[in-house]
C-alpha cells in the first residue's frame, strides 16, 4: 500500500481543521450573543403596558415607566416577557410598582420578543406613590 492510502492529503487536514475552527467560532459567537446574557439587573418602575404581539411568534411586550421628574417616552423601558405565567401576573399590576429582574442579551431572537431585554422574574409589587415622588 501506499503512504497515501492510509493517511490525508495536506490538502484535506488543511480543509478539515480550517472547517472545524470555522464551526467552533460560529459556535461561540452564537453562544455569547444570542444564549447567555450579556448583563442582569433588576429595575424598579411604574408598569405602563403589556401586550400580546406577533405573527408567527406570539411574544409579550411590556413597558416600565423608570422612576424620575420626566413622564415623556425616554424614561420608558421596553422589555420582552418569555414565560406565560410572568405575563398574566404582570396583566393584572399594570398601574402598580413593580419590581423586575431582567436579563440583557446581545442580540435578539424572534421567539424571544422584540426586545434585548428579556423580563426573567417579578419580585416585588406595591401600589405606586400617590405624590408621585419616588
Amino acid at each position: 500500500m501506499s503512504r497515501n492510502s492510509l493517511y490525508f492529503s495536506d490538502m484535506a487536514r488543511f480543509s478539515f481543521v480550517t472547517i472545524f475552527i470555522l464551526l467552533l467560532l460560529l459556535a461561540t459567537l452564537i453562544y455569547f450573543r444570542y444564549i447567555t446574557p450579556y448583563q442582569i439587573s433588576i429595575q424598579h418602575g411604574i408598569l405602563r403596558s403589556v401586550v400580546q404581539r406577533g405573527y408567527v411568534f406570539k411574544t409579550y411586550e411590556g413597558y416600565l415607566q423608570l422612576p424620575g421628574k420626566s413622564d415623556t417616552t425616554d424614561r420608558l423601558l421596553h422589555f420582552s416577557i418569555i414565560r406565560k405565567t410572568l405575563a398574566d401576573s404582570l396583566f393584572s399590576d399594570i398601574g402598580k410598582d413593580v419590581t423586575l429582574k431582567l436579563l440583557t442579551y446581545k442580540g435578539k431572537l424572534p421567539w424571544r420578543g422584540e426586545s434585548a431585554v428579556i423580563a426573567d422574574e417579578l419580585l416585588y409589587v406595591t401600589l405606586p406613590d400617590s405624590t408621585g415622588i419616588y
